[in-house]
């Protein structure tokens, strides 16, 4: 079995636990604990899942006596005369409809940028190999970067090319099947990191907007979009990033 097919069986894998013991997923959850790219994989969509099944039990709430009053109608059951059928299969249809709303209501977007957001922000928390490309000479990273095939026709912020920051090296993230530069920055003592994604990646973001903060594991990160690339800057508090980016 390769990734495709374990990616393709745990899609339907319920993030609870229930499955664990299920033969059906054994040789995908074994495929997943042999490779640490499909255990990243698994790990994103296993939040992703947790997160729609919680929108639909908050959205659907079990009414209060709903066991015991299904087995008093099962004790109960009588035939249905012919003319309540349509009554009931137009009851059926609305349940139908209700849910198909509710699936259009889960932010798939929203949850497609949180995780790049969280999946950026814990490779700018790693400390073992944080940079795979040691260097604080800009045009040698963008060497470095080509070289492993990755493009380099991003802008930095204003102030990163003017020298206010010294760059401390750079290494590629996986995410999502897609792949984003990370370049390493220290600004006036402030640990920055910055990722350039190709934004087809996220083509639903909006594109020259302002930044967008939010926080993802203890880091405030700000991401905006532009020329074609994503952008997301992560560093210790808001206000810094704030300071830092009116100066570009």
């Amino acid at each position: 079995m390769n990734n495709q097919e374990a990616k393709l069986i745990l899609q339907a894998y319920r993030p609870n636990g229930a499955d664990a013991a299920d033969p059906f997923f054994a040789e995908a959850l074994e495929q997943v604990r042999r490779d640490p790219e499909l255990q990243k994989w698994f790990a994103e969509e296993t939040v992703i899942n947790s997160r729609i099944q919680n929108r639909l039990q908050s959205a659907i709430p079990v009414p209060p006596g709903l066991k015991s009053g299904l087995l008093a109608l099962q004790r109960t059951v009588r035939p249905t005369p012919w003319w309540r059928q349509p009554m009931q299969l137009a009851a059926a249809a609305l349940i139908l409809v209700s849910l198909g709303a509710i699936s259009l209501l889960i932010p798939q977007r929203t949850t497609r940028l949180a995780s790049f957001r969280e999946t950026m922000a814990r490779s700018s928390l790693q400390t073992q190999d944080h940079v795979v490309f040691e260097s604080h000479d800009i045009a040698s990273i963008r060497q470095w970067l080509q070289s492993q095939d990755m493009q380099t026709n991003f802008d930095l912020p204003a102030t990163l090319e003017a020298g206010t920051g010294t760059a401390q090296g750079c290494r590629v993230v996986d995410w999502n099947g897609h792949q984003a530069t990370m370049i390493c920055f220290m600004v006036n003592g402030e640990h920055m990191d910055l990722f350039v994604m190709d934004r087809t990646g996220l083509p639903d973001f909006p594109q020259n907007g302002t930044p967008q903060f939010a926080s993802a594991h203890g880091l405030m990160t700000a991401m905006w979009a532009g020329g074609g690339k994503v952008y997301l800057l992560t560093g210790q508090n808001r206000v810094v990033l704030q300071q830092f980016l009116e100066r570009t």
